[in-house]
């Protein structure tokens, strides 16, 4: 009669063993990764935060994460922030601080990541993992990358992508059908939309699309923003090039704009949502850790401006942050973190969960904020900008919780009350009782310039022809007109 009471106790007992005793322990021991990134998708649009937007999958995972209310990045442009995301590096370190195929101000071309500088592939293959890379690459050549990834299918055309968005999922789920059952997986999948915002009003001038513009309404901000005690570089921006077609033209044009931004947005949460059903498909959703984020935002007529250029708005600099813990690794229920984090703390979290904390990293780990070991964030965030095609316009901004300080190389400064101010309308940099925090908020950030060895108070600012400015001419305060605009 024992005998099979005791039988039971021995198969519980190797259960134990091979960690199958219940849903926590039914992991296994290092957790798969997948990181999803979008490209220009602004923290607003998914439909959570804004129900103009229709994102069903986003928003499902939303309830089932830790979603970060503030998460930054490390500036406000493809190429660069992807190498921070990839490197977690600050774009001064990575060789890429501009789009990669611009020109800096000494006429030399932004190339790609520079000799040594590790991605994230290298850690994880390291450390036994299989990888993969799917999507936009943007980091220039490929060159020994390569190797880093079992599967690897870049798309290397600089400022677009050789396949569909489709097609990346394709491969998305191969890659899933053909997973090792002996190693865990890092695969990081990377989607153009809602990048294809550029399809609208960029090659072609702006036409009115009456369906997607009926149910639009534009932010209080594109009315009430004048540019008069801005920096000159932002209505500049709206003069140069094929940006300029919406500087005069009617509402329907930004609504417009705006409802094919959010058409583009849901095809994003399509594609996401294809691979979210074939990881539970896979049975893989209770080991694995799920990252979604965008490379930085888009304006989406706030302020009057569209796609992106030299500002450091919210809507540019504030993307999305989606982060999905199996309780099996220690995961907290879904809520939200309204502390501070920036992209570059990415690469470091995910190393994290695997056990892997290599060191000379810029960022800093976020899994005992996603465990709950620890809420504390930081008091405050950095970003940095440098150039587009051919205009160098160098900023730096420090962002805390409250307060937001840009130094611009040229031109006028901004300063921000994010609390009382969340639209950003109302810039403090003049303002005589405002004298104190601007100068407490410049020296913090002249430390992090120190520390980092930022190079920001050496570069040099051109026109956007790409034309050195005249010493003589580039006081914080002005920016010299533009005879000969450039397309592009």
């Amino acid at each position: 009669m024992l005998r099979p009471f005791l039988w039971l106790l021995v198969f519980l007992f190797v259960c134990l063993l091979a960690g199958c005793s219940g849903e926590e322990n039914s992991a296994q021991a290092k957790p798969n990764i997948l990181l999803v990134l979008s490209d220009q998708q602004h923290y607003q649009a998914r439909g959570l935060e804004d129900a103009s937007f229709e994102t069903p999958s986003l928003d499902q995972l939303a309830r089932q994460s830790r979603v970060f209310s503030h998460a930054l990045v490390t500036t406000p442009q493809c190429s660069p922030s992807r190498a921070s995301i990839y490197t977690g590096l600050y774009p001064h370190k990575t060789g890429i601080p501009g789009n990669t195929g611009s020109t800096l101000a000494d006429g030399s071309k932004v190339i790609g990541l520079k000799e040594g500088i590790r991605t994230a592939g290298s850690y994880f293959k390291e450390a036994g993992y299989f990888t993969g890379y799917i999507g936009k690459w943007h980091l220039g050549p490929v060159g020994n990358h390569r190797k880093d990834y079992d599967v690897g299918a870049f798309d290397t055309i600089r400022g677009g992508d050789a396949t569909t968005d489709e097609e990346k999922t394709r491969k998305a789920l191969k890659f899933l059908d053909q997973l090792p059952s002996d190693r865990p997986f890092a695969l990081f999948l990377n989607y153009v939309e809602p990048h294809n915002i550029y399809d609208y009003g960029w090659k072609h001038p702006p036409e009115p699309l009456p369906e997607l513009a009926k149910n639009m309404t534009l932010p209080d901000s594109y009315y009430r923003e004048d540019f008069s005690t801005k920096p000159a570089a932002q209505k500049q921006y709206m003069e140069t090039g094929p940006v300029r077609r919406f500087l005069h033209a009617g509402e329907i044009i930004w609504k417009s704009y705006r409802g094919y931004y959010r058409q583009r947005v849901r095809h994003f949460d399509e594609q996401l949502g294809r691979v979210l059903q074939a990881l539970e498909a896979h049975h893989l959703e209770q080991n694995t850790i799920v990252i979604v984020t965008s490379d930085h935002g888009d304006m989406d007529t706030r302020h009057r401006l569209v796609y992106k250029g030299p500002f450091m708005y919210e809507s540019l600099v504030r993307v999305p942050l989606l982060i999905r813990v199996p309780r099996a690794y220690g995961g907290l229920p879904a809520g939200s973190d309204d502390g501070l984090t920036i992209n570059v703390d990415l690469l470091p979290t995910m190393l994290d969960f695997a056990g892997l904390q290599p060191q000379g990293l810029d960022g800093h780990s976020l899994l005992a904020r996603l465990t709950g070991k620890s809420s504390a964030a930081p008091d405050f965030v950095i970003s940095q900008y440098q150039n587009k095609q051919k205009w160098n316009h160098p900023m730096r901004m420090i962002r805390t919780q409250r307060y937001k300080y840009v130094d611009h190389l040229v031109g006028l400064d901004e300063l921000y009350d994010l609390r009382n101010d969340p639209e950003e309308l109302v810039n403090l940099a003049r303002d005589a009782s405002s004298a104190d925090l601007r100068e407490t908020l410049s020296q913090r950030l002249q430390q992090w310039l120190e520390q980092q060895q930022d190079p920001f108070h050496d570069l040099s600012a051109t026109d956007p022809a790409g034309r050195r400015m005249n010493p003589t001419t580039t006081g914080k305060d002005r920016i010299p007109p533009v005879t000969d605009p450039p397309g592009g």
